[in-house]
């Protein structure tokens, strides 16, 4: 018997787990006028903060998921963010605040869907604490659950 998604309209009942993968939703900032670049040059490494420093942050490149083969654009800040700061020692350890650390770690991963047993042993915490955090109603920097 095939498995439906859940309706959107209904998800905000479902309570998130420690298996639950959570993302971050860029639509939860376009629907709230939010600029995503604006937070993103905050997550720049000091090397790339100074590269950008008056540049455009609006640029698109493409990019390659090489294990779907699927190629899709990305903001190039994303991608900076992704292929080289994010690999700095203690990036994401060093985030002023726990939900900026899961941020991190999710730019870190290409925003591919982590559960918190998965982010716990990047940002430091365990997975009930993270899942009381992203779990909760409140929904903070676009950090959502992933529901299939």
């Amino acid at each position: 018997m095939a498995t439906l998604p859940p309706n959107p309209a209904l998800t905000r009942f479902i309570k998130p787990t420690l298996d639950t993968p959570f993302h971050i939703d860029y639509n939860w900032w376009e629907q709230r006028g939010l600029d995503l670049n604006i937070k993103l040059l905050s997550h720049l490494c000091m090397e790339h903060r100074e590269a950008y420093a008056g540049q455009s942050v609006a640029d698109k490149i493409d990019w390659v998921d090489w294990d779907t083969g699927v190629v899709r654009p990305v903001d190039g800040l994303q991608y900076i963010i992704t292929t080289h700061c994010s690999k700095q020692t203690g990036y994401v350890l060093q985030a002023p605040t726990l939900v900026e650390a899961i941020f991190r770690a999710l730019l870190s991963n290409a925003n591919q869907p982590l559960t918190p047993r998965a982010l716990a042993p990047m940002v430091g915490h365990r997975p009930e604490q993270i899942l009381r955090l992203l779990g909760g109603r409140n929904v903070q920097l676009g950090l959502r659950p992933v529901f299939k």
